[in-house]
């Protein structure tokens, strides 16, 4: 599996974090679907 490090703005990654908080979800995980349904449209 790949790394990538990424910068984003601090209330994004917030909302971010209390959303798969709430999902219970890890970030990660959040992201790498997000990237596989975004992907798949193309």
């Amino acid at each position: 599996m790949g790394n990538v490090n990424i910068q984003i703005p601090d209330e994004l990654h917030k909302k971010a974090k209390v959303y798969c908080a709430v999902e219970e979800i890890t970030l990660k995980d959040f992201i790498i679907k997000l990237l596989d349904e975004k992907l798949k449209k193309k």
